[in-house]
Order: C-alpha cells, then sequence, then structure tokens
C-alpha cells in the first residue's frame, strides 16, 4: 500500500466522521445541549461547548482535506480523539450508565465499543501521521501500517454496521433526567402507583401503549415468549385510553402471570405529553437510578430490547 493511500484514506475517514457528527450536532442542536446539561463535566459549559464543539469538527475536517493542511489536521485530530476518550473514560468511572453524546450511530456503540472506537481514532491519527512524515517507508513499514489500518477498519465498519441494525432510537434531549411523576389507576381499578414512587437499583422499562395498537399487541406477544430475558427488568405499560380498554387489554394477553410486568391507566396523558409524541408503542429505558436512557418509538424485537437495557 503507497504512503499516500494509506494517508489519504485516513483522512478521508475523519473528513467523514467529523462531517457527520458535527452536522448531526447542528442539526439537533437543542437536543446535544439538553444532553450535555445533563453531564456531570460539561453541564455549566453546555451552551459554549454545544456551538464550538460541532463548528471545531467540521473545520478539522476542512483543514484534513487540504493537502497542506492535513498533516496538522492529523495531529489536531489525535489530540481531540484523547481528549474524547479521556471524557468517556471519566463519565464512565463516574456512572457507568450515563450516555454519550456524540452524534447521530456513534451513539448506539456501547460504553466499551465507545472507548475502543475513540481509541483506534487515535491509533488510526497517529499512523496516518507516521505515513505523512515517513520519507522513506520501507517494505516493512508499509505492511505493518497498512495491515493495521486495514484491521481497524473492518472492526469499525462491523461495528457501526450492526450499530445501524439497531432500532430506531429517538434523541429527545430529555436523556439523564429522572422520570417524570405521573399517576396511574392500577388494573385491579383501586390502586394507584405514581412513576416517581418506582424503586431504584434495577433498570426499568415503561412503554406508552394504546390497547388496539396491533405493534403494541405483536410486541406483547413477542415479550411473553421472551420473558426470561426480562427476569429482573420490571415493564411498566402506560396509556391514556379507557380503563375497560385497558382492562381489556390485560385480561387477553393474560399478563397477570408475569409479576414483572404492571399496567396503569394515565388518565391525564401525562407520559405522551412529556415526551411530545403519539406514537405508539413509545418505549422508554430507564436505567437503575430511574434516569431516562433510551426513547424508542415503534416496535423493536424483545431480544433488541432487553439487549438495550443492558448497554
Amino acid at each position: 500500500m503507497k504512503r499516500s493511500i494509506l494517508a489519504d484514506s485516513i483522512a478521508y475517514f475523519f473528513i467523514f466522521l467529523f462531517l457527520y457528527t458535527g452536522g448531526i450536532k447542528l442539526t439537533e442542536i437543542h437536543t446535544f445541549r439538553q444532553q450535555l446539561s445533563s453531564s456531570p463535566l460539561m453541564a455549566s459549559l453546555a451552551g459554549i461547548v454545544a456551538w464550538t464543539l460541532p463548528i471545531g469538527e467540521i473545520l478539522l475536517a476542512i483543514a484534513l482535506f487540504i493537502p497542506k493542511w492535513r498533516l496538522k489536521g492529523l495531529y489536531v485530530t489525535v489530540g481531540l480523539m484523547t481528549l474524547f476518550t479521556i471524557y468517556v473514560i471519566t463519565i464512565l468511572l463516574i456512572d457507568d450508565q450515563l450516555t454519550c453524546s456524540c452524534g447521530g450511530i456513534i451513539e448506539e456503540l456501547s460504553p466499551k465499543q465507545h472507548v475502543l472506537f475513540n481509541t483506534i481514532c487515535m491509533i488510526l491519527s497517529g499512523i496516518g501521521i507516521l505515513a505523512m512524515r515517513r520519507q522513506q517507508p520501507t517494505r516493512q513499514f508499509k505492511w505493518l501500517t497498512g495491515t493495521t489500518a486495514i484491521g481497524l477498519f473492518a472492526i469499525v465498519g462491523w461495528w457501526l454496521f450492526t450499530a445501524f441494525q439497531a432500532p430506531v432510537v429517538q434523541k429527545t434531549g430529555l436523556e439523564g433526567r429522572l422520570i417524570p411523576s405521573i399517576p396511574l389507576l392500577l388494573t385491579d381499578s383501586t390502586t394507584w402507583l405514581n412513576t416517581q414512587d418506582i424503586p431504584t437499583g434495577k433498570p426499568f422499562i415503561v412503554m406508552g401503549f394504546a390497547p388496539w395498537c396491533v405493534h403494541c399487541q405483536r410486541l406483547t406477544i413477542d415479550i411473553k415468549d421472551h420473558i426470561k430475558d426480562f427476569k429482573d427488568t420490571r415493564i411498566f405499560y402506560i396509556t391514556p385510553d379507557w380503563f375497560k380498554n385497558m382492562r381489556s387489554f390485560y385480561e387477553f394477553y393474560k399478563l397477570s402471570q408475569y409479576p414483572n410486568i404492571v399496567m396503569g391507566r394515565d388518565s391525564a396523558n401525562l407520559f405522551f405529553g412529556f415526551f411530545n409524541s403519539h406514537t405508539t408503542p413509545l418505549i422508554t429505558i430507564y436505567d437503575a437510578k430511574k434516569r431516562l436512557k433510551k426513547v424508542i418509538p415503534g416496535q423493536p424485537t424483545a431480544a433488541q430490547l432487553a439487549q438495550m437495557i443492558d448497554n
């Protein structure tokens, strides 16, 4: 592999990466700012970082595109990816349930994958610098750097491919926030449960549904078929529909057989109002400290849902 091809390939990878993540952040600037506000390290700087980081990423992509600035751009890339890696590791040490705000499909990586992804980017940018600085590369040097880069690109490509296969996750800017207070009338018609009284210690799912929603019905059947995957997860069904319709759904699918499934009527429609959504099912995943992790509109499979609870 020729040095110029290797350096160009790495540079164009980062050009695409920074244009993509920077563009996503700018198009979802309100959500990005909200995510930063939930970070224990970035809350006080959320307004500044929300604009400077994506603009900086786009400017760095432009620098990498211009050949005479490419080497300096790679040096900046090493520094930036190092800072990103330190930030992610620090966040995970503070609380491994906090989510990142990198933008786009990158956010679908697991915490470990995220750290490894950033580390790979640091290595790739380092290889790009070596390839550009080496005036007369030996055959061994070219083979080592070339095969290493190909292997790292393959790993990143596989991770991104699997991330694309995951269900759509809706970014609301509310990630990291505590579950809102919603009073629920349970299926016995006498017991009330407020969502703020859900105990901490284990992650749980809150699903907004409609009794006559076909997707809600199919997902419920799928969850029942894979109920062992949710043995440590409580699932709260919430609907603003009439009580008798909710009760009919509960009885038809025999949900009383599953003690980890709780159903309640949200008469004021606070749940869908909080998320400003009318989509059913509207699935929200909360961590063990009752903070929002993900919002999933539509119908994932039960297996996908169980996996997202763990990630």
